[in-house]
């Protein structure tokens, strides 16, 4: 059977200047452990990584990098964590009926609970300009995203994936295309104290991207809108608007050389970055919170077998005086690495993270860690 048609990337897929480290990306669809029949090819793919943890200061997250998860005036303490969760699988199924080319991609990891080891990262379908199922943000663009060892990857980085229904579609030539989806949402509220009741979502967050892309960078604006709501226990729902804007690009400054970068703010939009959207002005009334990050970085590579690469992030909220003393207000994010590939599909990786947490009430922490990691990719 012939494969050549099922080759290449897709509109779903992140990643073209994947310089250095790609943990973002689908399996490229060509070679290695592809099934085949009539006019149907099955990929199997994915990665075991396994990774080697050291912390020199105080912080909750052992497994990632989270800097909200460092704590403030902690008693100094170290820890060591080895784990394998980032371990991956992935199924990519294309086929031709009617004419039409389709794809199927299911991938995922074991950063599962104890009750569900396995967790769904994608599961999506795809035909033409159509993409429906849980994937990427249509806010995000991943190839913006740090070469990181770490998994958390930079503060102010949309890295979510979410159910959705995705349409794209050129405009004028192919180097530039505008998508609209509609995807699942969620609500992060800070409540007053004595207050009751639970977060609700009215409508689903609806998602416009512009991107261009040539072969020697990509730059994209998505804007995201929704509405969101909280209902008092006993009492009617309340709603508000919540809205961001993501700005990404990438150049490839030579074949070796890539450098990113990102702006994102808005309004309520604090949750796709694991951070509250509101928070209380008063005993029964509340607001969205402003959340600005930026973050640039420079991914190098020195030889065929060698790379590196260099993160620089901060995130902020803009917090109410209502909030506790102890809520996050700004996060640092810093990651500094060294790659080697000593064989083809095998790399081992060496990585300096530094980050800073800073409350509401001004009071700050830091935390140093060395990461290493093993990575064995399926052909």
């Amino acid at each position: 059977m012939n494969l050549d048609r099922f080759v290449g990337r897709r509109i779903s897929e992140g990643r073209r200047f994947d310089v250095g480290l790609d943990l973002y990306s689908a399996p490229d669809f060509e070679g290695g452990l592809i099934v085949s029949g009539q006019d149907v090819a099955l990929k199997i793919g994915g990665y075991v990584k396994a990774d080697f943890i050291y912390d020199f200061d105080p912080i909750d997250s052992t497994d990632t990098f989270v800097t909200t998860s460092i704590p403030v005036s902690a008693p100094e303490r170290t820890n060591a964590r080895f784990h394998a969760k980032q371990t991956r699988l992935s199924l990519d199924t294309r086929w031709t009926t009617e004419g039409r080319d389709i794809r199927v991609f299911v991938e995922g990891d074991f950063f599962g609970t104890d009750s569900e080891l396995i967790r769904l990262r994608h599961a999506y379908g795809e035909v033409g300009p159509i993409v429906v199922g849980k994937t990427w943000t249509t806010f995000t663009d991943v190839a913006a995203a740090p070469a990181t060892i770490d998994f958390e990857g930079s503060v102010s980085s949309v890295n979510r994936r979410q159910v959705q229904a995705r349409w794209t579609r050129p405009i004028f030539s192919d180097d530039l295309t505008f998508a609209l989806a509609i995807e699942d949402t969620q609500f992060i509220i800070e409540t007053p104290v004595g207050l009751t009741g639970e977060a609700r979502s009215p409508s689903p967050d609806f998602v416009a991207r512009l991107r261009f892309e040539r072969e020697w960078g990509r730059f994209q604006m998505a804007n995201l809108y929704r509405v969101v709501g909280f209902q008092p226990t006993g009492k009617k729902v309340v709603t508000a608007n919540a809205w961001g804007i993501n700005f990404t690009g990438v150049v490839l400054m030579s074949e070796r050389n890539t450098v990113y970068s990102q702006i994102v703010f808005g309004e309520g939009i604090g949750s796709y970055r694991g951070l509250p959207d509101a928070a209380p002005t008063s005993a029964s009334t509340g607001e969205m919170l402003g959340l600005f990050g930026w973050m640039v970085g420079l991914t190098q590579e020195w030889s065929d077998r060698l790379a590196s690469n260099f993160t620089y992030a901060e995130n902020s909220l803009d917090n109410t005086p209502l909030q506790a003393a102890d809520a996050v207000h700004r996060t640092t994010y810093l990651a500094a690495n060294l790659i080697w590939q000593p064989l083809e599909r095998v790399r081992l990786g060496v990585e300096y993270l530094y980050g800073i947490r800073e409350n509401v009430d001004g009071a700050s922490g830091s935390a140093n860690r060395v990461h290493s990691a093993v990575i064995f990719e399926l052909p």
